[in-house]
């Protein structure tokens, strides 16, 4: 019979340290075979940064949506290549007191029919801010004339437009009222040929023709000339 051959302590140390290095390997091979299977999650961290961030986005959008809305909205627009002349398109206007006034029966007379466009909550753009104080200066010398008036066309969209505020900080002593009361802008759409904007007044004369259209803002002193003008013509 053969003698076993015995291994020495070093080989035995070997064979255990192949074997553990084997049993390693093959672990470390499932892991990734399991990684590579399972879904991928984000670190929790990175996943609540992303919610917020998200969260963030919509929550601007939003408070950008919110606060373009209050904004006054946008009249005319339009320019006209060779504005009309003629006869000044009539309306009907329902003034902020409830009186029913149309453009017609001021005839005879030099009408100025300022255009104002008028946000939520009241807001208006800086170019009727200039002039309303203009034509306030200009309504104290003209307004007392029976030859003379003067109407503030508003666009007002949102009920909480408060064009009673506005007459009352401006000293407005002359006729207001809003174009958009009946969800129409019949006024404002009959004036667009004339290349009307924001902060517009238009001028008719005694005949009921367009005699002057002034865009980006009028003085008082200006204004009181032409309707002196076209008084005296």
């Amino acid at each position: 019979m053969p003698k076993k051959e015995t291994k020495s302590w070093k080989e035995r140390q070997r064979e255990r340290q192949t074997k553990q290095q084997r049993s390693q390997e093959t672990y470390q091979r499932q892991r990734e075979r399991e990684a590579k299977t399972r879904p991928r999650k984000l670190p929790k961290g990175k996943l609540i940064f992303g919610v917020c961030l998200i969260a963030l986005v919509f929550t601007a959008y939003g408070t950008w949506q919110y606060y373009e809305g209050q904004k006054p909205p946008t009249i005319g627009g339009a320019v006209a290549v060779s504005p009309p002349t003629g006869s000044a398109p009539d309306f009907s206007l329902r003034d902020i007191n409830g009186t029913n006034v149309s453009l017609s029966q001021f005839s005879g007379k030099v009408i100025g029919i300022h255009f104002m466009a008028v946000g939520c909550h009241g807001q208006i753009n800086p170019i009727n801010e200039y002039q309303l104080t203009q034509l306030r200066s200009a309504c104290d010398s003209l307004c007392e004339k029976e030859s003379a008036a003067i109407l503030t066309v508003a666009v007002a969209t949102c009920q909480s437009s408060d064009l009673g505020t506005i007459r009352a900080n401006y000293g407005i002593t002359w006729i207001v009222g809003n174009d958009y009361d009946d969800g129409v802008l019949d006024i404002v759409n009959a004036y667009v040929p004339f290349s009307i904007g924001d902060g517009s007044v238009v001028l008719v004369d005694k005949t009921f023709n367009v005699a002057q259209v002034y865009s980006g803002g009028v003085t008082a002193e200006t204004l009181s000339s032409k309707i002196s003008q076209l008084l005296e013509a």
